[in-house]
């Protein structure tokens, strides 16, 4: 297995963790629904996601294995720490996944924003329409506690080596301790099978209003 451990967040780490959500997300039915007509569509969606991954640097957990450790790590090399700081190398990260583990708030940034940035992609009218759409995942959440795996990503060179499972099983092992389910959302049918494997059980899905894509509810019970 896959040597997971926490992010060091400093600017090139977060930023490493921004190029391999984007790379991974880059054609995602969701990402393809929000930035359909971007020039720069890989630009687009890595400046969006970068606002996630800056705040839950910041306010929630993000798990990482990076290229050093894909290569040489054993079973017996996955932490459980949530956070630490001081590291001295920069990461290269080649698979992420960003977590709630507590029911505050995340801190985004306020320049851009969120809502901004779809706002300067796409137009206000636009970015309205798409706004009011994603307020659909918060209001097909179950009710807490639970723990929230909001953005689990490979580096597409690394895809298929077991690194999202062993992310995965790292987050599942953190909430089976705090005694708690998992749940994420998936709008990429093609995932189905490999969170079944993992031992979500589907709890149904919701569309993207307009024209976006349904969005798959999953549950793993520990």
């Amino acid at each position: 297995m896959s040597a997971v451990r926490p992010l060091d967040p400093t600017p090139a780490n977060v930023a490493a963790v921004r190029a391999t959500l984007a790379a991974a997300f880059v054609d995602d039915p969701m990402l393809q629904w929000i930035f359909p007509h971007a020039v720069q569509q890989a630009q687009a969606t890595a400046a969006w996601l970068g606002l996630f991954v800056e705040a839950f640097a910041d306010g929630g957990v993000v798990d990482l294995v990076d290229a050093s450790a894909s290569a040489s790590a054993d079973a017996d090399a996955v932490n459980s720490a949530s956070a630490r700081a001081g590291a001295d190398e920069r990461t290269t990260a080649c698979a992420v996944a960003l977590w709630r583990v507590d029911e505050g708030s995340l801190a985004f940034s306020s320049l851009p924003s969120v809502g901004g940035l779809l706002a300067a992609f796409l137009g206000v009218e636009r970015a309205t329409q798409v706004g009011n759409g994603l307020r659909a995942f918060a209001d097909h959440k179950p009710q807490p506690p639970f723990h929230y795996l909001q953005f689990l990503a490979v580096s597409p060179g690394h895809q298929g080596n077991g690194l999202g499972r062993a992310l995965v099983a790292h987050g599942q092992q953190r909430a089976a301790a705090a005694g708690v389910g998992v749940y994420l959302e998936s709008t990429n049918p093609r995932n189905l099978p490999f969170y079944g494997s993992c031992g979500f059980q589907r709890l149904g899905e919701f569309e993207l209003l307009p024209d976006g894509p349904p969005a798959f509810r999953l549950w793993w019970q520990p």
